[in-house]
């Protein structure tokens, strides 16, 4: 192309001189970079056309990677020279040269003129939307739902975290609407945009309207008075006040306008319904069938298959799909970036590098906004929008785990920033979506995970991470350590509803606290307070094994108080298997506790020792304890405190035989725990009464009350996970006394799942031994009955009068059967055998 060439087809007033690099208007060179140049003469080199904006930056910028405010910053400056008009945005796709030919250039503040629609277009409908959208997944109600409130309301925002669809749901709401306004729909990108000032240019140039030279936001919407339209903002996050003013003015102004917003925060203008974008649906369990439904998985496996045509879902793959899905939250633009990468690494290869998620979700498609092309891009665009001091709440927020509370948010985040400024600003993190409410009361928050690894990068680019990771500690060491105050003020299910959703950020505190960098003293502290809350949950073995862990790093410096919360801890979950190093550890907190004059931790270290002596036989103990403890109660105590007195003296009172005694405690104890809408001291009692029922051979009895309890259980809203497992193995064991073989047989079977996951299967040991001895099983009773008396020995474990009774039976139904030779023979053979093993050999069929 040369100058004479460039100003007949420019025009008398602007030459575009290529040899000499020159955009010349009027005969004056206009001041413009080389950058600026290269844009226009690509531009007008393909004038016939829409010049895609990765074509341009490819074009101007080769080899670079480059963002594309770049771009529209040279954009920008040709627009004051040459006019608005002259340059086109063609929503979704480009810019397009517009200046007519054979025309001079009207001034920048000029009208400007129709643009014709690109051929991508539908030409039959008004408006500017893509002739066809791609296809959408999982996103039918979010469709009908934006669609109905555009159609009753003027003002429309969906609001939702980057990459989670909200600019697919407007053009497929818009795509569903634009039949029903005369003038059409209309998008307008508004990603690309640097400037707020160029918010209501590039809305006017998108709908062909000349503005004059009062190009404010009332003078477009009088403009808009007649009409009757859909005008779709998409992206408008980082332009909200200016669109925020636009909104206001089309509303008063323009009342035939429907305005439909996509933004990570809403405008915060009157009138406004906010439309929250959640997840895509992610399955509850992996089966091919139902995962197929889940919107989730069906966009994985689109894009997946449009990277590779021979990838499909199936059995062998479904549940790595759907950990990655889950994983990364049910994000489309994860999901998508996810699937790319299956040709290149496999489903499991994918799964398994997860962890470095920014480094394998990139390449995403050319069409995109750049933002979106790369995990990172997205999560930069939301950050940068961030002011330093949300900036430092948002990285710091990456130390949690699942859900948060707002005190704990105080704590952590709040190092350097006041406790009510960090509310205002975990509010705005709320309000841009990058921080989840999780609905309750009080309500909880979370990050989703991708966005919780940008941020947990970004403390550890500050220089912050162990420092914050110290504080998320203490905050659950604190946290916890209020569990303890309210021990006797709450009810089990109470405290768990409280404490339980901080249980995840606990387990990464402790983690942390074990670490060579760690805290050994919070470790012993936080492990203390949590420590009830194990057992209560139902997750008992990792509860020993974090007490244990915490245990070994008790020394000299250790304070009393934490030593002995610690040891009490240890006992109560090592229950029922409590043997002589159990029994010191729980005598040396009493001890401890006693010593630092601590009335009510020595009553509830007293207790606890009093149920193991119990069970361990030691009655003159446990009778001598029983009257310290009754001794230092005080009725001023909360409520629960006088349950675990009356519990305690029930269990003594069992022991020594004094049944009926035992009896009138526990119908107390039931009283006094409806009344207070305590399940678990409910059924505790229950439990009891029915073991007082069989004990005394009421067998009869205790199978309706049995089955009265799992009733109980199966309607109660509480969690009672510890519970389960007696009453499931309690019930087996009375129906196969009872000789009901064919009822034990499905009582101990489904007995089995409970007992697995309070890892108690050895409570139905030997009621499989009289289970297969009495279905004819003997030599199999023998190998299980070896297999239990190894247990029972090496696990100090210790049989109470149910299982006494149970015992004696077993033994006098084996010796009956066998020959003392025989016998001996068989239970050596068991003694090799796990619990598992001897308890699923007595239900075999």
């Amino acid at each position: 192309m040369n100058s004479i060439q460039s100003e007949r087809q420019c025009g008398a007033r602007v030459q575009i001189r290529s040899t000499e690099r020159q955009l010349v208007i009027d005969d004056k060179a206009a001041k413009i970079g080389a950058r600026a140049f290269d844009v226009l003469q690509a531009l007008f080199e393909r004038r016939d056309r829409v010049v895609t904006k990765d074509e341009l930056l490819d074009l101007v910028w080769p080899g670079l990677v480059v963002e594309e405010n770049n771009l529209q910053v040279q954009i920008s400056t040709l627009r004051r020279f040459l006019g608005s008009h002259a340059i086109a945005t063609v929503p979704g796709l480009g810019y397009r040269f517009t200046l007519a030919l054979g025309s001079a250039g009207p001034p920048a503040d000029a009208a400007s003129p129709p643009i014709a629609p690109a051929p991508a277009f539908d030409a039959d409908a008004p408006g500017n939307l893509p002739a066809r959208l791609p296809e959408l997944y999982g996103r039918a109600a979010d469709v009908d739902a934006v669609r109905l409130l555009t159609l009753r309301n003027q003002l429309v925002t969906v609001v939702g975290a980057v990459g989670i669809g909200k600019t697919t749901l407007a053009h497929a709401v818009a795509h569903a609407l634009r039949d029903s306004f005369e003038d059409g729909a209309w998008l307008v990108e508004l990603a690309p945009l640097a400037a707020a000032s160029e918010v209501t240019s590039t809305v006017a140039a998108t709908l062909h309207i000349a503005l004059g030279e009062d190009r404010s936001a009332d003078a477009l919407a009088r403009r808009l008075r007649s009409s009757r339209m859909l005008l779709v903002l998409d992206n408008c996050e980082h332009l909200v006040d200016s669109v925020a003013a636009l909104a206001s003015s089309i509303l008063r102004l323009a009342p035939g306008v429907r305005l439909l917003v996509s933004s990570q925060e809403s405008l915060r203008v009157g009138q406004e319904q906010i439309y929250r974008l959640g997840a895509l649906s992610l399955p509850d369990s992996p089966e091919l069938a139902s995962a197929l439904a889940a919107g989730a998985l069906a966009l994985f496996e689109a894009r997946a298959r449009a990277a590779d045509p021979r990838f499909a879902l199936n059995d062998r793959n479904i549940g790595a799909v759907v950990e990655i899905c889950r994983n990364l939250d049910g994000v489309a633009l994860a999901i998508e970036l996810a699937a790319a990468r299956v040709r290149l690494l496999g489903v499991e290869g994918l799964r398994s590098r997860l962890d470095e998620r920014f480094k394998v979700l990139t390449c995403g498609a050319r069409i995109a906004l750049r933002r979106h092309q790369t995990l990172r891009a997205a999560l930069d665009w939301s950050h940068h929008l961030l002011t330093a001091d949300e900036q430092k709440v948002f990285r710091r927020l990456g130390v949690f785990v699942g859900t948060f509370a707002l005190d704990s948010v105080q704590m952590v985040a709040g190092d350097g920033i006041d406790a009510d400024t960090v509310i205002g600003l975990l509010s705005s993190l709320v309000d841009r979506s990058l921080v989840a409410i999780d609905a309750g009361e009080p309500p909880r928050y979370r990050l989703l995970q991708t966005t919780r690894a940008y941020a947990l990068e970004a403390l550890g680019e500050a220089g912050e991470t162990a420092q914050v990771m110290r504080q998320h500690a203490v905050a659950m060491a604190e946290r916890f350590e209020r569990h303890l105050d309210d021990l006797y003020r709450l009810t089990k299910q109470e405290a768990l509803v409280r404490y339980l959703p901080d249980l995840d950020n606990a387990r990464a505190a402790l983690d942390w606290c074990g670490r060579p960098d760690g805290d050994r003293r919070l470790q012993i502290r936080l492990t203390g307070a949590i420590g009830l809350l194990w057992n209560d949950a139902g997750l008992r073995p990792e509860g020993q094994r974090r007490v244990l862990a915490a245990i070994e790093q008790i020394d000299e410096s250790t304070p009393p108080h934490l030593e002995a919360r610690l040891l009490v801890r240890w006992a109560w979950l090592a229950h029922p298997a409590v043997g002589p190093r159990e029994l010191a550890a729980n005598a040396r907190a009493v001890q401890l506790w006693r010593s630092l004059g601590d009335r009510k931790e020595l009553f509830a270290a007293l207790c606890n020792q009093i149920r193991f002596q119990t069970y361990c036989g030691e009655i003159a103990q446990a009778t001598d304890n029983l009257e310290e403890a009754e001794s230092l109660f005080d009725p001023s105590w909360p409520p629960g405190a006088r349950l675990a007195l009356l519990m305690t003296r029930s269990w003594v009172l069992q022991v020594q035989g004094r049944y009926d005694e035992s009896l009138r405690w526990n119908v107390e104890i039931l009283e006094r725990a409806n009344a207070r809408g305590d399940e678990y001291m409910a059924v505790a009692a229950l439990i009891n009464i029915e073991q007082n029922a069989a004990v005394s051979g009421r067998l009869e009895e205790s199978v309706m009350r049995n089955r009265e309890l799992q009733q109980r259980l199966r309607k109660s809203q509480a969690t009672v996970a510890s519970c389960e497992h007696f009453v499931a193995a309690n019930l087996a064991i009375s129906l196969t006394r009872l000789g009901l073989l064919d009822e034990a047989l499905a009582a101990a079977r489904a007995a089995l799942v409970s007992l697995e996951k309070a890892d108690r299967v050895f409570d139905l040991l030997e009621q499989s031994v009289l289970l297969a001895a009495r279905r004819g099983r003997v030599e199999d009773a023998a190998r299980i009955f070896g297999c239990s008396e190894r247990t029972f020995a090496r696990e100090h474990l210790r049989r109470d009068k149910v299982e006494q009774q149970q015992h004696a039976e077993c033994v006098a139904a084996l010796h009956a059967a066998l020959a003392p030779d025989e016998l001996a023979r068989l239970m050596r053979e068991g003694e090799s055998m796990s619990v598992d093993e001897a308890v699923r050999l007595a239900q075999r069929a």
